[in-house]
């Protein structure tokens, strides 16, 4: 019979057995319930991917539907009509003063007011017929104002009136 050296040396090896053992099955369990997670979590994401264009159709007629976007939309459209009919009629009287200037400093200085009011009335023009093809905004316009506005149109035209 031999003996060991340690008496308790058998016990010492069945313990880290059990322990390598211990470790091996929570390093499996916490390998599966990570795979578990993150075979949740695409088919989370797969599922948001695949009805995507139904919630955003749905967004899109709940936010266009809005109390709130129809008042503004409307108010919007109301205010930048009026805007665009004041901005054309002041051309009129920076023509004017253009015309009337007398110095080289005057007509450059009316010039360069007829040139940025013109400027702001066209930008004006631009925003509102932008803005009339926006499916958020442009089917809550007043009906008495146009669907989008006429450069031909004198009124709108961003010229002086001759």
């Amino acid at each position: 019979m031999t003996r060991e050296r340690n008496p308790y040396a058998r016990d010492i090896r069945e313990i880290n057995a059990g322990a390598r053992s211990a470790g091996w099955r929570a390093a499996i369990w916490v390998l599966a319930i990570v795979l578990f997670a993150g075979a949740i979590s695409v088919g989370i994401w797969a599922f948001r991917v695949s009805t995507s264009d139904v919630k955003g159709a749905g967004d899109q007629t709940r936010i266009t539907n809005d109390g709130r976007n129809r008042v503004n939309s409307q108010e919007w459209f109301e205010g930048m009509y009026a805007q665009i009919l004041t901005a054309d009629q002041n051309l009129d009287g920076a023509a004017k003063n253009l015309a009337t200037a007398s110095d080289a400093d005057q007509k450059a200085f009316w010039q360069t007011n007829y040139t940025g009011l013109q400027n702001r009335c066209r930008d004006m023009v631009n925003q509102y017929n932008a803005e009339a093809h926006k499916v958020s905004r442009g089917q809550w316009r007043s009906d008495d104002l146009p669907e989008q506005i006429d450069t031909t149109d004198p009124r709108t035209d961003c010229l002086e009136t001759k």
